[in-house]
C-alpha cells in the first residue's frame, strides 16, 4: 500500500526521528505475523489444501519467512543504506549472498540434500544473518555521524502516522488498480487466447526486461538525491537530475532494445526452441517497452520522492482504465463474442502495452515540466529509437553481407553461429553508438565538455593498461 515508498521518501529527505522507524518497522512485523497466523491458525485445512495443494502448513511457513526475508526486510535493509549513500556497502552485501547461495546449493546438491526445504532454510538464513551484521555495523556508523549533525525534529506518534498515512492513500488506489488491471489482462489472454498465447505473451515479457537492468540500479540513488533537494528546496537540482538521469536510461535502454529488435526471431528459435518460434514478433515489440518503462520509472520516482502522489495516482488510473476495454478491442474474437473484438492474442496485448505505456509517460512528463515551468522535450525520444534501430539493422546487414554464407546460417538458426553473427554485429553496432554519442552528446544527457573529459578517461586507463 505504498507504505514502503513512504518510509524511503521520509528517510531520504533528511535525518528523521526515530519513530519512522518504529511505525515502519512495527507495519512489517504486523504483515509477516498476520500472514503467518493466517496459515497457521485462521485458513480451515480446506482452503489450505486447495491453495498450496496438500502441502504441510510448517513448509508454507516456511516458504513465507523466506521470501518475507528475501524481499520485504531486505528491501528494507537496502532502503536504510541507500537513505545515507552506503550504496556499495549493501549492493556488495548483496552480492555476497548471491554468492554463498550458489555455493550452499552446490554442497547440497554434491551431498544429495537438495531440496525444497533446505533451500527455504537457506534463504531464510543467509538474509537473516546479513540483515542482522549490516544493520548493527549501519547504526553505529550513523551514531557517531548523528553526534555532529542536527538533531531531528521532535514528533508526535499520531503526527509520524499522519504522514505517512498522507502519502499512502493515492498509493493505495493505485496498488488496486493495478492488481484489478493485471488480472484482467491475464484473464482476458487466456479466455480468447488460450495458454500458448499466454506464454508467448510471458516469454516476450520477460526477455524484453534485459534492458531495465541498469534503470533498476539506479532508482534508489535517483530517489534518494531527488527526495533531499525538493526537501531543500531545490527544485532546479531536481529537475537536472531528472533529466540527465532520463536521458542516460532511456539511451542505455535504447541501446540494448534496438540491437537485439533485428534479432528477435533467431533469439526466440535459440533460447527457446521451435515450438515459440512464432513468438518472436510479441518479442519484437516487447523488446520496445523498456525504453519507456525507463522513462517512467524515473517519473514515477520523483512524483513519490517529492511527494507528488496524488498527481501520480491520477495519471496512473486513467491509464489503468483506458487499458482494460482497448485490451478487450484487441483480444476478443472477431467473431463469436458478444463485442467482436480484433483477435490479435498476444500480439494485441504487446502493441496496447508498449503503445500505452509512451502516451502516459509523456503526459507524465508533460505534467512535470508543466510543474516546474521547463520545456516538454519529448524528440530526443523519436531520435534516440530511429538512429539505434537503423544501426542494429544496418549491423546485422553489415555482417550478412561482409560474411559469405552467414546469412543462411544464421537463418538456419544454430546457437553458435547465431552468437558469432550477433557478437560481429555487436562490436559494429557500439562503434556506431560511440559515435552517435560524440557527434550528438545531449542525447545522452551529456555536453560536449563531459564527453571529452569521459574520452581523456578512457585514454589515461588504456595508458595504464600498456
Amino acid at each position: 500500500m505504498g507504505t514502503s515508498s513512504a518510509f524511503y521518501t521520509f528517510i531520504a529527505q533528511r535525518h528523521r526521528t526515530g519513530l519512522y522507524y518504529v511505525v515502519y518497522l512495527g507495519w512489517l512485523t504486523f504483515q509477516f505475523l498476520f500472514s503467518a497466523a493466517l496459515v497457521a491458525l485462521l485458513l480451515p485445512a480446506v482452503v489450505v489444501d486447495r491453495f498450496w495443494l496438500g502441502q504441510e502448513r510448517e513448509m508454507i511457513l516456511l516458504a513465507l519467512l523466506a521470501t518475507f526475508l528475501q524481499n520485504q526486510v531486505w528491501q528494507t535493509v537496502v532502503q536504510l543504506h541507500e537513505a545515507v549513500r552506503r550504496t556499495i556497502r549493501v549492493q556488495m552485501a548483496g552480492l555476497l549472498i548471491v554468492v554463498v547461495h550458489l555455493i550452499l546449493v552446490a554442497l547440497m546438491l554434491f551431498v544429495s540434500m537438495l531440496s525444497i526445504q533446505a533451500l527455504l532454510q537457506a534463504i531464510a538464513a543467509e538474509y537473516l544473518v546479513a540483515t542482522l551484521w549490516l544493520s548493527k555495523t549501519l547504526r553505529e556508523a550513523v551514531a557517531k555521524e548523528e553526534l555532529a549533525g542536527p538533531r531531528p525534529e521532535t514528533l508526535s506518534l499520531q503526527a509520524v502516522f499522519a504522514d505517512y498515512l498522507h502519502y499512502c492513500k493515492p498509493m493505495v488506489v493505485i496498488a488496486v488498480f493495478t492488481f484489478c488491471y493485471e488480472m484482467a489482462d491475464r484473464w482476458l489472454l487466456q479466455r480468447f487466447g488460450g495458454a500458448s498465447q499466454q506464454g508467448f505473451y510471458q516469454v516476450a515479457s520477460q526477455l524484453s526486461t534485459i534492458s531495465l537492468l541498469a534503470t533498476t540500479s539506479i532508482l534508489n540513488i535517483l530517489w534518494k538525491e531527488v527526495a533531499e533537494a525538493s526537501d531543500g528546496g531545490d527544485h532546479a537540482r531536481v529537475v537536472a537530475l531528472r533529466q540527465k538521469t532520463t536521458r542516460v536510461l532511456v539511451l542505455l535502454a535504447a541501446v540494448v532494445s534496438c540491437f537485439l529488435a533485428p534479432w528477435a526471431e533467431q533469439l526466440v528459435k535459440i533460447l527457446l526452441g521451435n515450438e515459440y518460434r512464432s513468438a518472436w514478433p510479441v518479442l519484437f515489440v516487447m523488446l520496445f517497452y523498456p525504453i519507456h518503462q525507463s522513462m517512467g520509472q524515473v517519473n514515477g520516482t520523483l512524483f513519490m520522492a517529492t511527494g507528488q502522489n496524488s498527481t501520480y495516482m491520477k495519471i496512473t488510473v486513467a491509464g489503468l482504465l483506458a487499458s482494460i476495454p482497448i485490451s478487450y478491442v484487441l483480444i476478443a474474437p472477431a467473431h463469436g463474442a458478444l463485442v467482436p473484438g480484433l483477435d490479435m492474442g498476444a500480439m494485441g496485448l504487446a502493441i496496447k502495452i508498449v503503445g500505452l505505456n509512451i502516451l502516459f509517460v509523456n503526459i507524465q512528463s508533460w505534467v512535470i515540466a508543466r510543474h516546474y515551468g521547463t520545456e516538454f522535450q519529448w524528440w530526443y525520444q523519436v531520435s534516440i529509437i530511429l538512429s539505434l534501430l537503423a544501426m542494429g539493422y544496418g549491423s546485422q546487414f553489415a555482417v550478412q553481407e561482409l560474411i559469405p554464407g552467414i546469412q543462411e546460417t544464421i537463418g538456419g538458426g544454430t546457437k553458435p553461429t547465431v552468437l558469432i553473427g550477433m557478437a560481429l554485429a555487436g562490436l559494429i553496432y557500439l562503434a556506431g553508438v560511440f559515435v552517435l554519442i560524440s557527434r550528438a552528446p545531449s542525447l545522452a544527457g551529456l555536453d560536449r565538455h563531459e564527453v571529452a573529459e569521459l574520452l581523456s578517461s578512457m585514454r589515461a586507463t588504456l595508458r595504464r593498461g600498456k
